[in-house]
């Protein structure tokens, strides 16, 4: 009787050993060929996204608000200190709040619920020997595939082709509201960032949009360029950077702002930037948004202006500068508040990097502006301009100082609101 009981234990010891060698051969297998197979048995059984991609998500503890609000929140300048205050501001250089904040969702997009698959497994086997031993084997092969599917789609996709079908497109000016927009693009990612689908981009691109006052313009602003920037095939991302407080608009400094902001946000960084202004839509989808190895003017035909380039140097509303010649010519100037003059700064720093300014034929360089009330002009811009060639060194991302009150990410842009008034 005693050897009949032995020999069972030894059979049941004997099979628990079969067991492990085989969860061992299977995760090998997983390991070794998981990433050449589009799904594996093991991967689909034991593996569940914590997130579908293409929806927006949440962090551990956040709740979705109600509504998206159909426009950005403007600080009111009259309680400015206050409304700084509670948002617990820090003013040292280039300070970031700690939580990017995501407002509300729609109704049709929803939450993915985060599923432990290691914790399921431990208490399910928590009274055998070995649970801990599986539980750690099925965690490293969640790690793994991990680690697999962040890369598969560079790997595994073609590289994106320059389309055939590009060319002229309209442009709608009607106002619009923003939920009315959102609900068309729902291929776009939280927080307006956009990766193609079925190909690996060849450019991965910021829109660094200056923004104050403008909550008619910025509906119709999205409703334009996320087709537009989509049907190109580049990966790329809306910074809508505000200025906070009452001073006069500063558009370089906040590009300066933007172009900082937008690389701390993105990992890996970018390396193509495109300055926007708000009120300008392309009207030919031949106008690549991408950055060559020079700067380029990207609208040079405006219909406001007749289609016509007012003078050989200009280089403002909308442009297109590499990470290397941004750095290169320290950034925009700081100094300029008001209208005017910041445009033709930067065209004087790269010349002065022995770059020249590249654009695309009048014929498909070409823009509509939308209406809006003049700004009054920058009385200093010409002095400051004499100045450029001997100061820019000292003027630009290398002395750039500001405060972020705060960076909320839409479903169509990324909202980054900075105080960057000059300390006293």
């Amino acid at each position: 009787m005693g050897g009949g009981a032995s020999a069972g234990g030894g059979r049941a010891a004997r099979a628990l050993r079969l067991l492990l060698l085989l969860v061992l051969a299977l995760a090998a297998v997983e390991y070794l060929f998981g990433s050449i197979l589009d799904a594996s048995p093991l991967r689909t059984y034991l593996y569940t996204p914590l997130y579908n991609a293409t929806q927006p998500t949440l962090r551990n503890g956040e709740r979705p608000p109600a509504s998206i609000p159909k426009s950005i929140p403007l600080t009111n300048t009259a309680n400015y200190e206050q409304f700084t205050e509670a948002q617990n501001v820090s003013v040292t250089n280039h300070e970031s709040p700690n939580k990017v904040i995501r407002p509300p969702l729609t109704a049709n997009m929803t939450i993915s619920k985060p599923v432990n698959i290691t914790q399921d497994l431990f208490a399910i086997n928590e009274a055998t020997p070995t649970s801990v031993l599986i539980t750690k084997i099925v965690e490293g092969m969640k790690n793994g595939t991990n680690e697999l599917n962040r890369n598969d789609t560079s790997v595994n996709l073609p590289v994106c082709e320059t389309r055939t079908d590009l060319g002229p497109i309209p442009a709608d000016k009607n106002d619009l509201e923003l939920d009315v927009v959102e609900k068309r693009y729902p291929e776009v990612q939280w927080g307006g960032r956009y990766t193609p689908p079925n190909c690996t981009a060849k450019h991965k691109v910021a829109i660094i949009v200056p923004y104050r006052d403008r909550q008619q313009h910025l509906a119709v602003f999205l409703n334009h360029m996320h087709p537009f920037l989509m049907k190109q095939q580049i990966e790329y991302g809306i910074f809508i950077v505000e200025q906070a407080g009452s001073k006069a608009f500063n558009r370089a400094k906040l590009m300066n702002v933007g172009f900082v902001e937008s690389q701390k946000l993105e990992p890996g960084g970018f390396q193509c930037f495109i300055f926007h202004d708000i009120d300008l839509l392309p009207l030919d989808t031949r106008n690549l948004y991408s950055c060559t190895r020079q700067p380029r003017h990207m609208s040079a035909s405006i219909d406001t202006l007749n289609f016509k380039l007012p003078y050989e140097a200009i280089f403002g509303g909308v442009s297109a500068m590499t990470l290397e010649q941004f750095n290169k010519v320290n950034g925009f100037s700081n100094k300029y508040w008001g209208w005017g003059g910041e445009d033709d700064d930067m065209y004087y720093r790269l010349h002065k990097m022995n770059y020249h300014i590249a654009r695309y034929k009048m014929s498909i360089a070409r823009y509509a502006m939308l209406q809006h009330k003049k700004s009054p002009p920058n009385p200093k811009r010409y002095q400051l301009l004499s100045q450029t060639s001997k100061t820019f060194h000292k003027d630009g991302l290398s002395t750039l100082e500001y405060e972020v009150v705060q960076v909320m990410q839409y479903h169509l842009y990324t909202h980054i609101l900075a105080n960057i008034d000059e300390r006293s």
